[in-house]
């Protein structure tokens, strides 16, 4: 009987592990739809539920207070950025276009083209964008989606991933100067780096759009691109999925994205050692010796111990 329930549990511990290995865990993933980055806005700016909601039923109207939310939604999701404009690898993801509209990527692009009043405030620039997109682009989509990570989580993601897989100090210092494809570590480190940043997920492969999502590079969705993928994939031994993330990345990524110069950039500034402080001016002290009685310690005490079952 005991033997019986051993097996049992090591079965569903079986389970478990390869349910967790195939994708499941969220790591360093955000995926969420637009509605949920419009009500978190409205909790910044403390606009009730019920005034959202009527917005929403009328189509984001064109009031102030509807436009710094749809700025700060799209600013949310990466859709924006102030002072270049519409993101459109990014806000394309939230909208649907027909199957049979041809020219909806064009129409959009003319729309914010003409859209566009002088003088307008960041808000209003962004609202009337994600208008355009609203009414010339597609449906709105209500999935959840991937989110780029921005220049920042970028490299708090590289960081992470170079502290996790604990890459030596003299391979950074080959990483700074260009040197990475050859290193013990890197194979390790650009598989961590992808499974958490949300690029690769064992047992579903490369997800090519989320890299699209996050660089806009269009070589990305070819199908020369996909096809040299797919060969890297059949060709794999099928043992450290690394190795796999070690052939994408030097057949099919290496010149579409720029990760080599992410991690050099990085590993460049972990290895920069700032200049050591000035030294304090020496000052004379007057030191007095003083005698002081010492009482022995309190008996010790055992440590509690937490979490330990018996």
């Amino acid at each position: 009987m005991r033997f019986n329930i051993a097996c049992l549990v090591f079965t569903l511990c079986a389970i478990t592990s390869t349910s967790y290995a195939q994708g499941n865990l969220q790591h360093y993933v955000i995926y969420k739809n637009f509605d949920t980055f419009f009500r978190e806005c409205g909790e910044y700016f403390e606009v009730p539920n019920c005034t959202l909601d009527e917005y929403v039923v009328n189509a984001y109207p064109d009031e102030p207070e509807v436009q710094k939310l749809i700025h700060c939604a799209l600013v949310g999701f990466g859709g924006w950025v102030g002072g270049s404009g519409v993101v459109e690898y990014v806000m394309s993801n939230f909208f649907n276009p027909a199957p049979e509209d041809t020219c909806y990527a064009d129409r959009t692009r003319e729309c914010i083209q003409n859209a566009q009043p002088l003088c307008a405030s960041n808000a209003t620039l962004a609202y009337k964008a994600f208008q355009c997109y609203y009414r010339q682009y597609g449906n709105l989509n209500q999935t959840a989606q991937f989110i780029p990570n921005s220049d920042l989580e970028l490299q708090v993601l590289l960081e992470t991933s170079i502290a996790a897989v604990n890459v030596p100090k003299d391979e950074l210092v080959n990483y700074s100067n260009g040197v990475l494809l050859d290193q013990p570590h890197f194979a390790e480190l650009m598989y961590v780096v992808l499974l958490r940043g949300g690029y690769y997920y064992p047992g579903q492969g490369l997800f090519l759009n989320n890299l699209y999502t996050q660089f806009g590079s269009s070589e990305l969705l070819t199908p020369e691109t996909q096809q040299c993928v797919d060969a890297a994939t059949a060709a794999w031994d099928g043992q450290y999925q690394r190795d796999l993330i070690y052939t994408y990345l030097v057949n099919c990524l290496q010149k579409i994205t720029p990760w080599l110069q992410l991690v050099q950039n990085v590993a460049t500034s972990l290895v920069t050692v700032p200049p050591p402080p000035c030294p304090q001016p020496s000052t004379t002290t007057t030191t007095t010796t003083t005698t002081t009685s010492t009482t022995p310690p309190p008996p010790s005490t055992p440590p509690q111990c937490y979490n330990i079952r018996n």
